[in-house]
């Protein structure tokens, strides 16, 4: 059981950082991207709706981290990825030298977080920034458009996998408890005391 799930978190892993990679190409080859500079900007580009006033596929570099955070320091972040990529599999192999080893879901979201932290890794480390495609948004009856910042595959599977680990975290008291009242009951056809 602990190969299969060793071979499910290199599979998901592998598998995320591949279509991030794969996908970022693919939709700036798509969109005709022109940039320039180092690190490079966007400063021209086809535009290509997906749906009508919600999504589009816009290329954009993100020097920093979530929306720009910590722009400044693209050469930390990148160590603090490289950092989080080592972190993440200690975690897991420590989970698997123990007896009951890591479940299916926190497998599979440890794989989201080190496929997505290799994805960004990789381009944080060849073009000091990373390279980011998906544009959802909305227009206000105004006419105003509300964008929530440009993401790619790699932030959705890290948010999936943290998503996954709350979820686990948050169920994880109910479980116990559950096995606790389990234990507590006496068992069908048992002797009540008297």
């Amino acid at each position: 059981m602990k190969a299969v799930l060793a071979v499910v978190f290199t599979v998901v892993a592998a598998g995320i950082t591949t279509a991030d990679l794969w996908s970022k190409k693919a939709v700036f080859e798509l969109l005709k991207v022109v940039e320039v500079g180092e690190p490079p900007r966007v400063i021209d580009q086809e535009r290509y709706v997906v749906v009508p006033k919600w999504f589009e596929l816009e290329a954009n570099y993100n020097y920093g981290a979530f929306s720009g955070w910590f722009s400044e320091h693209t050469e930390w972040l990148a160590i603090l990825s490289g950092v989080a990529l080592v972190i993440i599999a200690a975690i897991f192999c420590y989970q698997l030298l123990q007896e009951a080893g890591p479940g299916w879901l926190f497998t599979i979201a440890l794989g989201l977080l080190w496929g997505g932290t290799c994805g960004n890794l990789y381009d944080r480390w060849k073009l000091a920034a990373v390279r980011d495609w998906i544009k959802w948004f909305y227009v206000s009856s105004d006419g105003k458009e509300h964008v929530w910042p440009n993401f790619n595959v790699a932030d959705s599977a890290i948010c999936t996998g943290v998503g996954l680990l709350i979820l686990l975290e948050v169920l994880r008291p109910r479980k116990r408890l559950e096995a606790q009242s389990a234990a507590s009951q006496p068992r069908a056809g048992a002797p009540k005391g008297g």
